[in-house]
């Protein structure tokens, strides 16, 4: 029976009709396996990208196991100028960097930084993954890689590795390095580093650095409120530290202390004290990245040179090898304060001397470097007085208006008119008559038979041929006076002159640098000789040779006779307010000045005062101190091999100065010690010399003393002369309506000592200067420029 029931139950099911499957939709099926692909694709994703860390720490690895040396690279990366043998003259740094360790710093600083920067610092392993996250969420939303979630180590890692790219690589290399920092070392460790290297604003690379650029102390001396406005300037150092915007700073200051307070690292009295709390910032002092550590009258000329090169050695990196010999600088240094420290009346002497090939081996521009920048080498222009007949002669020999050292010379009054009833009477101290041989007129430095010999070759055609044959960059006057130095010139110019003589009629340029290397140690400048042969042939230059040399053994400069083989020719301005020896031996050419300067407080610029002193007695010593050990070691009678060099075509083709010198007609100098009578005006006393000296620092020119200014001394040019008691000259426009500058016409500006333009915060050393209201710079100085930002989180 059973088994009957079972039988119909299995039949009857047989016919029933069966149940479809429910099959799934079609976007059922998408998802399902859109989802298992983007689990299969994350697996792979997150393996792929394990790896890809994975590969990024080992490769990264080395590169932390050198970090020692990579962060003293950074520390320092100076530019040094050595002398010639290799003795270091100056070094400059790009930054401002003073290390300090953490152990010194007080808790509340170290924590300030952690507010500012990394509060879960002791916390992480180097990765601030939450960082890391909202990092990702804008990669993702907008297409591009932030900058944030960096800790302190990613910071440090970045700052030493991989500068400033913003890379999502780069990203993973900051992790992976931090990675390996957090292994090498402690976490206090990394902090030292990290405060040490990041940039704070202001050119200052380190804590320490800017507690003194902003507050004028060490970091251990910060208080709560300083560290904390200080911390906060990593971010955004250039726009947001306390010199550029206070109100901004002391903002961020709150927001430090705030999160301080939250962490529990101060107390609310400490916030409610440094809160309220408002840090005196100190008046942005430019921090000295560089030292002088000898020669810097010479310093100063080879970063001139460098800044006309175009080349920014304040980058750090760059290797100057200059022409300089230390031990000659040294020497030439103790004869000129020997002789002036012993002198009653001079305070400041110079000196400076080339070889055969224009090498610069020494180079005294003053007497204190600290007090006047101003090189009186370099950047003077001076009366150089009766050295520079020695030029007016080699032109005439050249001209045909003499013919040796024995021809005739009239001594004869000289009566030149200048208008408006003046005339330019120079006088000789043993009277007037008769005519001399150019011997005696030359040794014996007798004014009158100078000034008649210009005369006779025409004082503009004159002046015209000495600039182009001697080089001279500075105007030569077209008057009759420039025969006995009224043109200012300055020394450098006179030693490049006066190489014409000792070099049989080559004139040859001196340089100061013979090498420069690039910060990879490229060479990317050499100096070399250049020359130009000009139209004093050898005969000429040997007339004025044994013209030179009786100067020396019998005529006004008999104390350098202490040099062997001396050459030279003594020069006295108007008053003695500069007195000269230029002058040669076996090759050496050297050039010695002596001045009295004194600062004029009111008007902020040095003076020049008179002396009753002469070249040949003041001047010339110094010039045989400095040139006999000079001589022993580089003089030759062996000229330079000139077939090995090429001449130089620009000095061949040196443009004419466009802006005359400040002198005078009136301010002949005086010459020789038996020659003391003035220049005279109607008979009367001569006015003086200008007084103007060099400013009290640097720059590249001296403003036209007033009653110096050539629109109220005009030339003459070549007119005829027509006959004046006995003497020749032509009569120039009348100049007495000219108008001349008072001192409201001037005006004192701040100026970048390297670039001579006006200064920015940026420059390192700033002068002050005074200018003609006309022809003050109106330029900000392109040379010093604000450091890149970097650090802090983004």
């Amino acid at each position: 029976m059973a088994t009957a029931k079972r039988t119909v139950v299995n039949e009857r099911k047989k016919a029933a009709p069966k149940k479809k499957k429910r099959q799934s939709s079609p976007l059922v099926k998408f998802l399902k396996w859109t989802f298992l692909t983007l689990v299969f694709a994350g697996c792979v994703g997150a393996m792929g990208s394990a790896w890809f860390m994975y590969k990024n720490i080992q490769e990264v690895e080395p590169l932390v196991e050198h970090i020692d040396e990579k962060i003293k690279e950074y520390n320092s990366k100076p530019s040094r100028i050595y002398s010639a043998h290799g003795k270091l003259l100056y070094e400059i740094r790009p930054i401002y960097r003073d290390p300090v360790a953490l152990s010194d710093l007080p808790e509340y600083v170290k924590y300030a930084i952690l507010a500012a920067e990394d509060k879960r610092f002791y916390e992480h392993h180097g990765v601030d993954y939450m960082g890391l996250a909202r990092a990702t969420v804008h990669l993702a939303s907008k297409g591009e890689v932030d900058g944030g979630g960096s800790t302190i180590t990613m910071q440090l890692a970045k700052k030493l590795f991989s500068a400033s790219q913003v890379t999502f690589r780069r990203k993973i290399q900051d992790i992976s390095i931090a990675f390996n920092l957090e292994k090498k070392y402690t976490k206090d460790q990394i902090l030292e580093l990290y405060i040490n290297q990041i940039y704070y604003g202001e050119q200052a690379y380190g804590l320490n650095a800017a507690a003194e650029i902003y507050f004028g102390k060490e970091a251990k001396d910060l208080d709560l409120a300083e560290a904390a406005m200080i911390a906060r300037c990593i971010r955004l150092p250039s726009s947001q530290n306390p010199v550029r915007n206070y109100q901004i700073s002391d903002f961020n200051k709150k927001v430090v202390l705030n999160t301080m307070l939250e962490q529990g690292w101060i107390t609310q009295g400490e916030y409610d004290k440094a809160k309220a709390e408002k840090p005196k910032v100190r008046g942005f002092a430019r921090q000295k990245f560089s030292k002088i550590y000898a020669a810097p009258y010479f310093v100063a000329a080879v970063k001139r040179d460098l800044d006309q090169l175009g080349i920014n050695i304040s980058e750090g990196g760059y290797t100057i090898t200059t022409t300089l010999d230390s031990d000659l600088q040294e020497s030439a240094e103790k004869s000129t304060e020997r002789e002036i420290r012993n002198n009653d009346e001079a305070n400041v002497g110079a000196f400076i001397c080339m070889d055969s090939e224009g090498r610069i081996l020494a180079d005294v521009g003053g007497r204190d470097f600290s007090k006047n920048q101003y090189s009186y080498t370099t950047q003077s222009p001076l009366q150089p007085g009766s050295s520079f007949k020695s030029f007016v002669y080699s032109e005439a020999l050249k001209e045909g208006v003499l013919n040796d050292e024995d021809s005739e010379i009239s001594n004869e009054m000289v009566k030149w008119p200048l208008g408006n009833g003046r005339y330019y009477n120079p006088r000789n101290h043993g009277g007037y008559g008769g005519s001399v041989s150019l011997w005696s007129a030359f040794v014996n430095s007798i004014n009158v038979p100078a000034v008649h010999t210009m005369i006779n070759i025409g004082p503009k055609r004159a002046a015209d041929l000495i600039t182009e044959d001697f080089g001279f960059d500075s105007k030569i006057q077209p008057y009759p006076a420039s025969a006995l130095g009224a043109s200012e010139v300055k020394p450098i110019e006179m030693l490049e002159a006066y190489s014409v003589f000792a070099l049989d009629g080559r004139r040859v340029k001196p340089y100061r640098i013979k090498e420069i290397l690039g910060p990879e140690g490229n060479i990317v400048y050499q100096g070399k000789m250049e020359y130009v042969t000009t139209r004093i042939g050898p005969s000429i230059c040997a007339t004025m040779d044994k013209l030179m040399r009786g100067v020396v053994t019998s005529g006004t400069g008999t104390q350098a006779g202490e040099c062997p083989d001396a050459r030279g020719k003594t020069g006295t301005t108007n008053d003695g307010k500069s007195l000269w020896f230029c002058g040669y031996s076996k090759g050496v050419i050297g050039i010695a000045v002596v001045a009295n300067q004194t600062y004029d407080r009111k008007h902020h610029r040095w003076l020049l005062r008179p002396m009753n002193q002469y070249g040949g007695s003041t001047a010339a010593p110094i010039w045989a101190q400095a040139m006999i050990p000079t001589i022993a070691k580089y003089g030759s009678d062996v000229k330079p091999d000139f077939s090995k060099h090429s001449e130089s075509d620009e000095m061949k083709h040196k443009p004419k100065p466009e802006v005359p010198a400040a002198t005078d007609a009136n301010n002949a100098p005086a010459d020789n010690p038996d020659d003391q009578n003035r220049v005279t005006i109607d008979g009367g006393p001569g006015a003086p010399a200008t007084g103007d000296g060099p400013p009290a620092d640097g720059g590249d020119a001296v403003p036209t003393d007033p009653k110096n200014d050539p629109a109220s001394n005009p030339g003459t040019g070549d007119v005829p002369p027509t006959k004046t008691n006995g003497t020749n000259g032509p009569k120039p426009p009348d100049d007495s309506k000219t108008k001349k500058p008072s001192d409201s016409d001037y005006v004192e500006v701040e100026v970048c000592a390297d670039s001579g333009m006006l200064a920015t915060r940026y420059c390192p050393e700033t002068i002050n200067r005074r200018f003609l209201k006309s022809k003050r710079p109106r330029k900000k100085c392109t040379i010093h420029h604000a450091p890149d930002e970097g650090g802090g989180m983004k």
